[in-house]
């Protein structure tokens, strides 16, 4: 893959320190969009048992229009049907994905191996906070991604240790990306775009990392919750490694060194703040450590503690044409939060927010002329929505 001078140099200045190393052999090969160039890195190119790998995505926009992003990206996963619902209000779906691949560099390890290395992108700890990202042609954007491995395995399950090849997939998909382009002129960027490839080590676990900290996600009635995320994090808050519980509500982390870890849990599908965390203590007299995580029903008072999703606004005069300046006003209310957003129309007539799913009524504010209110109503489901407003009195 051929990545471009602009941001080549970018990331070389960005990086003093870091160690990465471009290989010659590109990703293996996908569906690619023109649009988008993906060069990574790595802090580390030992990665030792179980700290997972920290990826840096360099993201470069080599369209000659403006591209929105979707942040975070999550790790790729197959669909989940649900079952049909008459009344069921239609939900939006998508987001951005990352994708790795991790294969033994040495040949014949490669053909040792019975099962491939495995590989799972982390998610945020807390409550998640989607946002779109607004990328100008020739511009650069940066995130980062947690990616927790295990080694290949040989016969006998023995784990393949050394030199493998890291590349990642970057891709998006959305239901409303046509609505985008065709009410407000926007690009929601979708497809997938491959990375270059880096060379890493995998090393064991070091001989003092025998501590284990295990436990289980229960309910206020002390049963067992499946569906939680449950995250262990060091004592920097530096994630290490996660796991959705499953029905008997288990959780079990490994490979630890003496030290102090947060331990968090939170509902995996809930769209409002349903955290709550441990600090635990891994000593080399006590390395066993069990661990209860009691989930209560969150009481939601502020609009911080619910999910809120992106939303684009685009704002234009009766003769179609986008107006700059217009102050956004949306408010959200349920009787016991109230949610009040605020933002401001650029040259484009574009304004993005993040607002809560459901009726927003949204004030219209331009100097000289009076308060317009009109109503958007955010539709439930992941990815973003789009909306556009006619100004009624808007200054020449």
């Amino acid at each position: 893959m051929e990545i471009p001078v602009r941001c080549r140099r970018m990331v070389m200045a960005g990086l003093a320190g870091v160690a990465w190393l471009l290989l010659v052999a590109p990703a293996a090969s996908q569906t690619n969009s023109p649009d988008l160039k993906l060069l990574i890195s790595v802090d580390q190119q030992i990665l030792v048992e179980p700290y997972p790998v920290r990826i840096a995505l360099h993201i470069h926009n080599a369209s000659s229009h403006t591209l929105w992003l979707y942040r975070r990206a999550k790790g790729k996963v197959p669909p989940v049907e649900r079952p049909f619902e008459e009344n069921r209000p239609v939900e939006t779906t998508g987001g951005s994905t990352v994708e790795v691949n991790l294969q033994p560099a040495d040949p014949k390890a490669a053909q040792a191996a019975v099962s491939a290395a495995e590989v799972k992108v982390l998610e945020y700890v807390g409550l998640p906070k989607p946002k779109l990202v607004k990328l100008a042609a020739g511009e650069d954007y940066d995130e980062r991604s947690i990616v927790h491995w295990q080694p290949a395995l040989a016969e006998g399950q023995q784990p393949l240790w050394g030199k493998y090849r890291l590349a990642v997939t970057y891709g998006a998909s959305f239901s409303t990306a046509a609505d985008f382009q065709k009410d407000l002129g926007a690009t929601l960027w979708q497809g997938e775009v491959p990375s270059n490839t880096l060379e890493v080590e995998l090393r064991p676990a070091t001989p003092n990392a025998v501590g284990t900290v295990a436990g289980t996600a229960v309910g206020p009635d002390l049963q067992p919750r499946a569906g939680i995320r449950v995250s262990l994090s060091d004592d920097h808050e530096q994630l290490i490694q996660q796991e959705i519980t499953g029905a008997d509500g288990t959780y079990s982390f490994d490979h630890l060194t003496p030290g102090l870890y947060w331990v968090t849990g939170r509902r995996e599908a809930a769209w409002e703040d349903t955290a709550t965390f441990h600090h635990v203590e891994v000593t080399a007299a006590t390395p066993k450590v069990g661990d209860q995580l009691v989930l209560y029903p969150p009481e939601i008072y502020q609009a911080a503690k619910l999910r809120h999703k992106p939303v684009l606004f685009k704002v234009v005069d009766p003769a179609g044409n986008p107006v700059a300046k217009v102050m956004l006003d949306a408010t959200w209310s349920d009787g016991t939060v109230l949610d009040d957003v605020k933002a401001t129309t650029e040259n484009d007539g574009l304004a993005v927010m993040e607002l809560l799913p459901g009726r927003n009524f949204v004030t219209l504010k331009q100097h000289g002329c009076r308060d317009q209110e009109e109503r958007a109503d955010v539709a439930p489901g992941e990815g973003a929505d789009s909306f556009k407003l006619s100004l009624e009195c808007a200054k020449k």
